[in-house]
């Protein structure tokens, strides 16, 4: 009933999952590569077809962006913002009662100074 197994199988996991992660992203790159060889045989450019693929790609990622990624990074920097907003006022705060005690303290200093 020790717990010490379970530990142990982390390190094997993470290595999988760096392993599957290698591995899929060399599939998508391979699989990039075959669609502009094959492309560039269908039009007989390697340029264009490397150039059509790099376009299509950043249509897609402009779409993703505009679909499905704008508003939540409108969100976080507004939440971002406003932890910022709070931490300034805090240091305000912070500020205010510092001055304060630290004219409590000088006037203490000067009223037990002049007996």
């Amino acid at each position: 009933m020790s717990t010490g197994n379970k530990s142990a199988g982390n390190g094997n996991f993470f290595l999988a999952l760096l392993l599957f992660s290698v591995f899929v992203l060399m599939a998508v790159v391979l699989l990039i590569a075959a669609l502009v060889i094959g492309l560039s045989e269908w039009l007989g450019s390697f340029t264009w077809s490397a150039l059509l693929v790099g376009g299509a790609f950043l249509l897609a990622a402009a779409g993703i962006y505009l679909l499905a990624i704008k508003e939540p990074v409108r969100q976080i920097r507004a939440r971002v913002e406003t932890v910022y907003d709070v931490a300034r006022l805090l240091k305000q705060g912070y500020d205010w009662v510092a001055a304060k005690v630290e004219f409590l303290v000088r006037l203490k200093n000067e009223l037990l100074g002049s007996e």
